[in-house]
């Protein structure tokens, strides 16, 4: 087949057969960009108007594994050898060719250097979005915030208003700030973004980390609103309600929650470990919260079932092993936590081992808490505690995790630790923080020592809620 050194909506070269493939591959950037539910369909597009397009088989190939579903490896790898064989039919640019060898190497268990080679990429394309988006991916997966950032600070700035793309760039960009915590260059940079590309959702989704780790619950409702903003979106707009409901639950509004739960976040009952992650990490939370959540962790508990064995992500893992437990499959969620400690000890990727070893001390102190032995707990999710950012996700969704910790100190008698742990969580979020303030009340009403009772009087605000 003929083909033509067309230019995408950044103007980086694409060797394509057609314009119509070229059309389909710019539609494919945009809905990548924007999270919409239609990318799969566009990338389709392309694909159909060009069967031999390499650049698109090997998107396609890199999409599926940032979906950490074991099923999905080998799909993937046919990606890379249809890639690879187009690479044979027809030239290809030397940035397209990297795409390419940044799938061979996240499929060699070397995830860290496929982003290295997307980033490197930038070097000479500094306007890809599409290495960036994927390299941003990426890194967020690995837990690796300073590279996040290094690369979104270099590249970013670049683009300006003129870009058709330039403010999901700047929304990738106050994502690394946020979780960073530059938390008022966050803000800024994202509330622009969503001003530049109202679609753009993982902005909205970066602002509303600011307001979530900032204490500002009634901030986050407004700017996160009714949803209409995100009706485009694909599952991310399951994570952006579930910020929504964090903000009705620092109001106190369990019912609210609740709802929320059934009527957006799990709307539809599928086995993504992001939208799982989204409904177990709620559900603990009311449970700390003594709300009865009813028959919803079974709901959980089916999904992650199937799970079990699939090894591809410690942070998905971690929220397959909570679904269980919190319906009571602890078979289920002990052999998750076995499965991280052969995969500390031996795992082919570097990554991967590294996060497996805080993400076993963390699985057996969630299946210790579960069974009542709140010290065993409590002294496993504290050694977790500082290597838990090697899993990925980010630190709102990390801080379930802290919160079964203190919830644990509490329940061991460990109080003086707990009012430690509490008293920075307040003044992390600027005196206000629901789920400390009532907890450090508890403990006053205890008579918990002196710890508590400096945590409390620093933080009189707090517990006005």
């Amino acid at each position: 087949m003929s083909y033509a050194v067309h230019h995408d909506l950044s103007g980086d070269p694409i060797t394509a057969s057609s314009d119509a493939a070229r059309l389909a591959w710019n539609d494919m950037l945009e809905a990548l960009l924007a999270h919409a539910a239609a990318t799969p369909e566009h990338l389709a597009r392309a694909l159909a108007a060009d069967p031999d397009f390499a650049l698109a088989h090997a998107a396609k190939g890199l999409m599926l594994l940032s979906l950490a579903r074991a099923e999905l490896v080998a799909p993937a790898r046919d990606c890379l050898a249809k890639a690879r064989m187009a690479t044979l039919l027809r030239p290809v640019t030397r940035r397209e060719a990297m795409i390419v060898e940044a799938l061979a190497l996240w499929l060699d268990d070397q995830p860290r250097r496929a982003a290295e080679r997307l980033e490197g990429i930038l070097l000479a394309h500094p306007f890809d979005v599409l290495a960036l988006k994927l390299s941003h991916g990426l890194r967020f997966m690995l837990g690796d915030q300073a590279e996040m950032l290094a690369t979104l600070n270099r590249f970013a700035p670049g683009f300006g208003e003129s870009h058709p793309l330039a403010g999901f760039v700047h929304g990738c960009h106050a994502f690394a700030l946020e979780e960073r915590g530059f938390y008022a260059q966050a803000e800024r940079v994202g509330r622009r973004a969503v001003a530049l590309s109202p679609r753009d959702a993982w902005g909205r989704h970066a602002v509303a980390h600011v307001l979530e780790m900032t204490g500002r619950a009634e901030e986050g409702i407004a700017w996160l609103g009714d949803g209409r903003d995100i009706a485009h979106a694909n599952n991310l707009r399951f994570h952006i309600f579930w910020h929504l409901a964090l903000f009705r639950l620092e109001r106190g509004e369990t019912g609210e929650v609740l709802r929320l739960y059934d009527e957006e976040i799990r709307s539809e009952p599928t086995d993504d470990y992001r939208d799982i992650a989204n409904g177990a990490s709620l559900l603990a939370r009311l449970d700390y919260a003594g709300v009865d959540v009813g028959e919803r962790w079974e709901e959980l508990a089916a999904r992650a079932e199937g799970r079990v064995q699939d090894g591809r992500l410690v942070f998905a893992d971690l929220h397959y092993a909570l679904s269980l437990l919190g319906a009571g499959h602890g078979d289920g969620a002990e052999a998750i936590a076995r499965g991280l400690i052969e995969d500390a000890k031996a795992h082919p990727s570097i990554e991967r081992r590294a996060a497996a070893r805080s993400g076993a001390f963390a699985a057996f102190g969630l299946i210790a808490f579960h069974e009542g032995d709140y010290d065993e707990a409590a002294r496993l999710l504290g050694s977790a505690r500082n290597g838990l950012i090697a899993i990925g996700g980010s630190h709102a969704q990390r801080d379930l995790f802290e919160q079964a910790y203190a919830e644990s100190l509490i329940r061991a008698g460990e109080h003086e630790r707990a009012a430690e742990i509490l008293g920075e969580r307040l003044r992390r979020r600027g005196g206000s923080n629901l789920f400390a303030a009532r907890r450090l009340a508890q403990l006053r009403g205890r008579g918990a020592g002196r710890l508590a009772a400096l945590a409390i009087a620093s933080t009189p605000l707090a517990i006005a809620h």
